[in-house]
């Protein structure tokens, strides 16, 4: 049986092969999107949905934030939000380099007392590469560094991404994505699929 990773990715790399041509252009950050994600803390499944967007004050600097929820298979889910500010540099006609720093909450809701209110907080530095792989497909690889605090016990890691990003009209684009942290005492994996809208 195919579990949720194999069709995710299966149902990004059908999205590219299906999607017209494109020609590049300048990157957005100015969209609006929302996604799913299949997340694994240590053989724990959740489910999470989300939705954000970003918005370019000029053509140095940006803000975005996301909310969004992540739910355990075991009474436990979280509502999480996030906010943070980046900057693009362009390296070459092609790729561009993103800085960022995110800042985002979680708060857990559990009928089990242990796992209430818990609450979460993560600052997280991050370096992106954007890069047009063909005319309509975008590529990235990304890495950052993590602090984290989970009521009152803090620990510090490394999270790693990449992702393909389809363009099936310029303005709108589906992408699938992995990432892994590596923050705290348990590793964390997620495949996620979203669609963005662009301004």
């Amino acid at each position: 049986m195919l579990n949720k990773k194999t069709i995710l990715l299966a149902a990004g790399f059908t999205s590219a092969i299906a999607a017209g041509p494109l020609l590049a252009k300048d990157f957005s950050y100015t969209y609006v999107e929302g996604g799913y994600a299949d997340v694994e803390v240590d053989n724990d499944d959740a489910d999470q949905i989300y939705g954000g967007g970003s918005l370019a004050l000029d053509r140095n600097i940006f803000v975005r934030g996301s909310i969004g929820n992540l739910d355990y298979n075991r009474n436990l889910e979280f509502d999480t939000v996030s906010i943070g500010v980046g900057t693009p540099r362009k390296l070459s006609d092609r790729s561009d380099l993103v800085m960022a720093l995110d800042y985002s909450f979680a708060e857990s809701e559990s009928t089990n007392p242990a796992l209430d209110n818990i609450d979460v907080d993560t600052l997280t530095g991050s370096v992106m590469s954007r890069t047009w792989l063909t005319n309509n497909i975008e590529g990235n690889l990304s890495a950052g560094l993590a602090y984290q605090d989970v009521d009152g016990d803090s620990d510090a890691g490394a999270v790693l991404g990449a992702g393909l990003r389809v363009y099936i009209v310029p303005q709108f684009s589906v992408a699938g994505n992995i990432s892994r942290s590596f923050v705290g005492d348990y590793d964390t994996d997620s495949v996620g699929i979203n669609a963005r809208l662009a301004f």
